[in-house]
């Protein structure tokens, strides 16, 4: 696989997942490092879930339709950060822009206490 960027959306599969967990092949945006996605083989990801209708708050990030490769207005879930295999990316969709990876390192900070 190619170099993996933070900001960088993919779709990915996250299964198994349980319970709560975000399920089935959906839209995820890169936060960890680029040192990390070169040297571990793994990845940090939020995934994006469909927007209509739900409000953004400071840990769920709105992102507009076509932003990131996005299909539709959608939400990015700051607190359901996850670490997955680079296996797990099967395509890229695009890239969010400075202005929406600092909102969701705003989001994370909230979601993780730091």
């Amino acid at each position: 696989m190619s170099s993996i960027q933070r900001g960088e959306v993919y779709d990915v599969m996250p299964d198994p997942s349980v319970r709560k967990e975000i399920q089935k092949k959906r839209p995820c945006v890169v936060v960890s490092s680029n040192t990390v996605n070169d040297f571990s083989g793994l990845c940090i990801v939020c995934p994006i879930t469909d927007g209509a209708g739900k409000k953004g708050d400071i840990i769920h990030i709105p992102i507009k339709k076509g932003e990131g490769g996005t299909t539709k207005d959608s939400i990015v879930l700051c607190e359901q950060v996850k670490a997955v295999d680079e296996g797990r990316l099967v395509e890229k969709r695009g890239n969010f822009n400075a202005s929406t990876m600092h909102k969701i390192d705003v989001g994370l900070k909230m979601s993780l206490s730091l």
